[in-house]
């Protein structure tokens, strides 16, 4: 997902190239094979950041609201989400904590308990591009679909207090590169965050989530 010339991105064998690796170990709905070397070929070098498009989806506003600026990813626990446009907002998830910041503002601080959907993103994000299956696994039940040039990696929530706020994630990308991250909330609200060769994807008049997620699934 993470791409530029400082950051050098390991060369990945394609899915089907190897001999896929056991399962991690699970109690129930363990991923299939196929899925954990999916997963695992999605793994990226740190510190890495791109730049990303994100439309929400909200119930209660008139028309979807389209966000643009940068991502950085620290570490498992650290992600920067900056938003340039339509304002300019930064947010920085670090031990446990969130802080949103506005210029001529006082900074916001909570505990990243209090934003489920949140924390959901950060976990499934923060996982899949650590490559880590068996830490996916953990927190959500993996499924995907697709070969090794398009594919759909789904996250179902498995604790019921996450689950309560966030009904899936839902992964596309192309070869070893996430395209797209998309949270569909149980209220049924929803997020795409366009990323990677994406980021920059124009949107012209009221964007429709399905074209969008069509052009998840088929972008090069």
């Amino acid at each position: 997902m993470i791409s530029g010339t400082a950051i050098a991105l390991s060369l990945l064998l394609p899915l089907g190239s190897r001999a896929a690796p056991e399962p991690p170990a699970c109690s129930t709905d363990c991923p299939s094979a196929q899925t954990v070397a999916l997963i695992e070929k999605l793994k990226r070098p740190l510190p890495a950041q791109t730049g990303y498009t994100e439309v929400r989806f909200v119930q209660m506003l008139d028309a979807p609201l389209t966000l643009r600026g940068e991502l950085t990813y620290s570490s498992a626990d650290e992600l920067g989400k900056r938003v340039v446009s339509p304002y300019e907002e930064t947010t920085t998830i670090a031990n446990g904590q969130v802080q949103i910041a506005r210029p001529g503002k006082p900074a916001k601080r909570f505990s990243l308990k209090r934003a489920p959907a949140l924390a959901g993103f950060l976990e499934s994000f923060s996982a899949t591009l650590a490559g880590d299956a068996q830490r996916l696994a953990r927190s959500y039940v993996l499924t995907s679909d697709g070969d090794a040039a398009h594919w759909r990696l789904d996250l179902v929530p498995r604790d019921p207090a996450l689950a309560r706020h966030v009904q899936r994630v839902v992964i596309r990308g192309h070869e070893s590169t996430p395209r797209c991250f998309e949270i569909e909330e149980t209220g049924g609200d929803s997020s795409l965050l366009l990323v990677d060769a994406l980021a920059n994807t124009a949107i012209d008049g009221t964007p429709d989530r399905k074209a969008l997620q069509q052009l998840c699934q088929r972008a090069p």
